[in-house]
């Protein structure tokens, strides 16, 4: 359980920062291009409410998983 939270864990900065950057790269290519940019506002909206959604899901899985992990004990046998 306790790599499983780890994991978990990665995932949801893997997402926090993929939410944080994939913004400002979308405004670039917006003022770079105006019609380009109508086009990828719809876009940039759903990578930003999928990407929050899954930042807080993963967070709430390793919370989830390291808490019943750590409260097994040791039975890792490699831990």
């Amino acid at each position: 359980m306790k790599y499983a939270g780890f994991c978990f864990g990665c995932l949801a900065v893997f997402f926090l920062v993929s939410m944080f950057a994939t913004g400002p790269i979308i405004a670039i290519i917006a003022n770079s291009n105006q019609d380009l940019g109508i086009t990828l506002a719809p876009l940039s909206a759903t990578i930003s409410y999928v990407n929050s959604g899954c930042c807080c899901l993963s967070g709430v899985l390793a919370i989830v998983f390291l808490a019943v992990g750590f409260m097994g004990g040791n039975k890792d046998p490699d831990a």
